[in-house]
């Protein structure tokens, strides 16, 4: 049984608004290494990454230029080593955002290690946003709606220098949940040919279908996978603290179902959960509802 490396990323400064930095806290304050410990799991607390929120003043950046590449590449840069250092201790790294910056780290470091003991890795990205903007297609700079193109091989150089040329397949790349992309976004989408599961297909063949068809493409010979989960998913009325909700998502029974498969499938080596956003929520609700998704990807059953 691998240990679990909880590892904060208090970073809220890749996302349009301020409080992603305390989301690592708050899941914490909602019962996760308690949760993992009942469920027999051994679990070992990193502690957090100095906290990286937009500074105040703000920067001024002119209109779509990415705001604070340098600011998040340094913070990436450590996260990255802390990530690295876990799994090369043979645990899982369980990253908490933070903004969704933080799977540039998680998988850079994850792409390192795995070209290290020779083993080609998938990614699933559970998301109601593609993140596959790069500076010329987003409108809006923010770096949180970048990761996923950044890991591809995609962007400002500043970014995906932290690949050091080791960047994911997007033919063992899947998205799940989206319904939000920009439109120059969706050129990329097309060109890379990456997997895209949206609500509409969840809706039409439901999920077990869809989680099934991820699964095949991240690991069609029972290699290891990545697993970025981003709360946003979720609808808000179940998940209502974080920057950028997206109306009529996940329902938290589809969200359960597809951590519950995740856990059956075994293969998901590293793991982050992004934008929880306590300013934004209501007592707590967003980072409970994490914890409750994160037990289940961890095994948690009814029976």
């Amino acid at each position: 049984m691998k240990t679990i490396s909880i590892i904060g990323a208090s970073i809220g400064i890749a996302s349009p608004m301020q409080g992603a930095s305390l989301g690592p806290e708050a899941i914490r304050m909602a019962g996760l290494r308690e949760k993992l410990r009942r469920l027999g799991k051994k679990v070992e607390d990193a502690g957090n990454l100095p906290s990286l929120e937009e500074p105040f003043p703000p920067k001024h950046f002119r209109k779509a230029a990415i705001r604070y590449p340098d600011e998040a590449r340094e913070f990436l840069s450590l996260l990255k080593e802390k990530v690295l250092a876990a799994l090369e201790q043979r645990h899982l790294p369980l990253v908490l955002g933070g903004d969704h910056s933080i799977a540039m780290a998680s998988l850079s470091a994850a792409a390192g290690y795995y070209a290290s003991i020779e083993k080609k890795p998938g990614l699933i990205w559970f998301d109601a946003h593609a993140d596959l903007n790069t500076g010329e297609t987003s409108p809006t700079g923010n770096i949180h709606g970048m990761p996923l193109a950044v890991a591809l091989g995609k962007g400002d150089e500043r970014l995906i220098s932290l690949f050091e040329g080791r960047f994911f397949d997007p033919k063992r790349t899947a998205i799940i949940g989206v319904r939000s992309v920009d439109p120059l976004e969706r050129d990329l989408v097309r060109e890379l040919g990456v997997t895209v599961f949206t609500m509409k297909d969840i809706d039409d063949k439901g999920m077990t279908h869809c989680v099934r068809k991820a699964l095949e493409t991240a690991s069609p010979d029972g290699n290891p996978y990545h697993l970025s989960f981003d709360v946003d998913v979720i609808d808000s009325q179940f998940a209502p603290g974080t920057a950028t909700p997206v109306l009529g998502g996940v329902t938290l029974r589809e969200a359960h179902l597809f951590m519950e498969m995740i856990a059956e499938n075994g293969n998901a080596w590293s793991i982050d959960v992004a934008e929880v956003n306590p300013l934004l929520d209501h007592e707590n609700r967003t980072s409970e509802v994490a914890v409750l998704l994160l037990e289940s990807v961890f095994g948690k059953v009814i029976y």
